[in-house]
């Protein structure tokens, strides 16, 4: 099953890819594809994206879902599959209690605009808790983050391929002696993808914007990219500025204030945390979640 193009985005656990922590000592390892040198050359940010959802339909069919949340992320993966002939079917999550009401008008009108049918699936996502439903799944996929775990259960009920998007993130670390930045994915988090996928044996891409090696190589070296993880500055991680930069690349996309409905639920994401992952083996190795951007950069480049 593929994740990535050719699983170029590769996590191990004590040496086993794709595998769930067995002991709190088993280091966490990431490691990326090298670009193509001749596709690296001709291609652009743009034309990756496109060859993303291009490589995506192919393998997927016309049965994928697209998870349409009302942000940047998931507005750029919907035009990426537009702008290559395929109106994809999307779904969007409305929690009961209206926490998310406003991205889900957001993922309406996007909708809307591009004349794509919107699915919107009602969840209650506290009674998706408090049922023990969340726990015993998040078990199975050793994922503490409720916010993906419903994301997880709902595509197991539509038993489809799925996207979900994903982002680029990158993470600084800060130590008394030296500071770094990261290419970060999340053992705890973005790796359950690829647990559930393999699981469940349902196919789902939360790489989008990684999916192919050429895509992250543009994107880290983009030059606001480059000055954020280059220049001293106060941030901690690129999320404030991933907005500003992926509508500078992709000018389709409509500004948007960074919400989502967990930001209404700030208490209850913490008071979840907590207790999803009170049973999983805790991680004691002093491996962080990634990998370091410069290793990331010559891992990527490495047939250049």
């Amino acid at each position: 099953m593929n994740f990535t193009q050719h699983n170029h985005l590769v996590y191990s656990l004590g040496g086993r890819e794709y595998s769930y922590r067995e002991t709190p000592t088993e280091p966490f390892k990431v490691r990326l594809g090298a670009v193509d040198p001749a596709q690296y050359k001709t291609s652009s940010y743009e034309n990756e994206l496109r060859r993303t959802a291009d490589s995506v339909y192919k393998e997927f069919g016309k049965d994928l879902v697209v998870f349409l949340s009302g942000g940047t992320d998931s507005e750029i993966v919907l035009n990426n599959f537009l702008s290559i002939g395929v109106k994809p079917r999307c779904a969007t999550i409305r929690f009961a209690g209206d926490y998310n009401a406003d991205d889900v008008n957001e993922a309406i009108r996007i909708a809307h605009d591009k004349d794509i049918k919107l699915d919107i699936i009602d969840f209650d996502v506290k009674e998706f808790y408090r049922s023990g439903l969340a726990k015993e799944f998040g078990d199975q996929v050793k994922c503490s983050q409720i916010t993906y775990l419903m994301v997880y259960y709902n595509i197991l009920q539509l038993a489809c391929p799925a996207v979900m998007g994903g982002e680029a993130l990158l993470t600084r670390q800060v130590k008394p002696a030296s500071t770094s930045w990261y290419y970060t994915f999340r053992e705890n988090e973005d790796a359950s993808a690829m647990r559930f996928s393999n699981r469940y044996n349902l196919p789902l891409v939360n790489e989008w914007f990684s999916y192919t090696p050429e895509l992250l190589l543009y994107y880290l070296e983009d030059p606001d990219i480059v000055s954020l993880t280059t220049q001293n500055n106060y941030k901690l991680t690129s999320v404030s500025s991933k907005n500003a930069i992926l509508k500078r690349l992709c000018p389709y996309v409509t500004i948007k204030k960074k919400t989502h409905g967990f930001e209404s639920l700030l208490a209850f994401n913490y008071e979840t945390y907590k207790a999803l992952g009170a049973d999983h083996v805790k991680r004691l190795e002093p491996s962080i979640d990634g990998i370091p951007l410069e290793t990331a950069l010559a891992q990527l480049r490495a047939k250049l």
